[in-house]
């Protein structure tokens, strides 16, 4: 039995999503290409027959929306509303219900940042271009982030590109955070390639800072075209990344030790004890954008910078003017303190500008 949805409901219930009064039914669109397809559904690139647009619709698997009420608090749809609109996120322009089965039409994009980068010639030939893709990332998670959530599935797959412009996708598994910090995630989230350690560890507690993980192996990614920490389990990504920065510290990471000794029962690699060789394997980044990666892959997520920190670092200081008007609000607790002071800041594409030519 299909929902039948009039105009100004359609209009009240995607809130701060774009409807488009053309397309009501999805025989409104005639399908172009499959885009992807996975366990989630399949994606294929449709034209809408009225207006022409060209767009990207989600057919989701295994959900079987029985109301409209359902269908709004499904996690991929409660995130794009609550994030919202921004320049850096694709958006959704409608929600189409038809015999119980639930559309996502959102803004169509050329390729996935993996397809980008196969699809290259040559590597990334300096940090400009790398700086270029990786500001418009961290402007995109600054705004979720101050939104209060979080995506936790960031990876190249799920970041798309159009000419210039690049925007994150797939918010699937995203999820509402916790200011005080006191929510409990679920064990296993984010390809294996970009989890953060204290995710690899199967702990329940953690938050935005497991995408400024993500964000610096996808920046060294950039740089080589091959991830940073590539494991063919949970334990030998433990390794791969012990290889990279070294084995955890007290004085880097004293809670995830404790944490798996006592807990796991699981012993860090010894032999990577103190060995740093991230810049011998990108060896195309320059000094500042090593520091800035360095910095998102530290193994405390307390550590790692925001979104909106990492804007502030000379990786895109140096290059780039950042408003003092962008201001942060300390979070209200220190499991938070990674995560949450971005809450209440805004930052948009129009703010930044380009200090120098390099």
């Amino acid at each position: 039995m299909s929902i039948e949805l009039d105009h100004q409901q359609r209009i009240i219930g995607l809130g701060l999503c774009h409807y488009n009064s053309c397309g009501k039914a999805i025989q409104d669109y005639e399908p172009l290409e499959v885009l992807g397809e996975g366990s989630y559904g399949c994606v294929w690139k449709a034209i809408n027959k009225h207006s022409g647009d060209v767009v990207a619709i989600k057919k989701l698997k295994d959900f079987t929306c029985s109301s409209w009420k359902e269908c709004m608090n499904l996690r991929e749809v409660k995130a794009l509303r609550g994030v919202g609109d921004h320049p850096n996120i694709v958006k959704l322009k409608q929600l189409i219900v038809e015999d119980n089965v639930l559309y996502l039409v959102m803004e169509c994009m050329d390729m996935t940042l993996t397809q980008f980068m196969r699809n290259r010639v040559k590597k990334f030939a300096d940090s400009d271009e790398v700086r270029a893709v990786a500001i418009q990332l961290f402007q995109a998670l600054a705004h979720m982030h101050q939104s209060g959530y979080f995506h936790r599935d960031l990876k190249p797959d799920n970041i798309l590109v159009s000419d210039d412009v690049v925007k994150v996708a797939d918010l699937g598994m995203a999820r509402e955070f916790s200011i005080d910090g006191d929510d409990m995630y679920t064990k296993y989230v984010t390809t294996r390639w970009y989890r953060a350690p204290e995710v690899l560890l199967r702990t329940t507690t953690y938050g935005p800072a497991v995408d400024m993980w993500a964000m610096g192996a996808i920046m060294a990614e950039l740089f080589t075209s091959m991830p940073l920490f590539r494991g063919s389990s949970s334990v030998d990504q433990i390794w791969k990344i012990c290889r990279v920065i070294g084995t955890p510290t007290e004085e880097t990471w004293e809670e995830g030790l404790y944490y798996a000794q006592e807990v796991l029962n699981f012993e860090f690699p010894k032999k990577y004890d103190g060995v740093d060789k991230l810049a011998e394997l990108v060896p195309n980044a320059d000094e500042d954008a090593i520091s800035l990666i360095r910095w998102l892959c530290s193994w405390d997520d307390l550590k790692r910078p925001t979104a909106m920190e990492a804007l502030r670092h000379p990786f895109f200081t140096s290059h780039y003017i950042i408003p003092k008007s962008i201001v942060t609000r300390a979070p209200k607790s220190s499991r938070a303190a990674s995560s949450a002071k971005t809450r209440n800041t805004k930052l948009y594409l129009s703010q930044f500008k380009k200090a120098r030519v390099v």
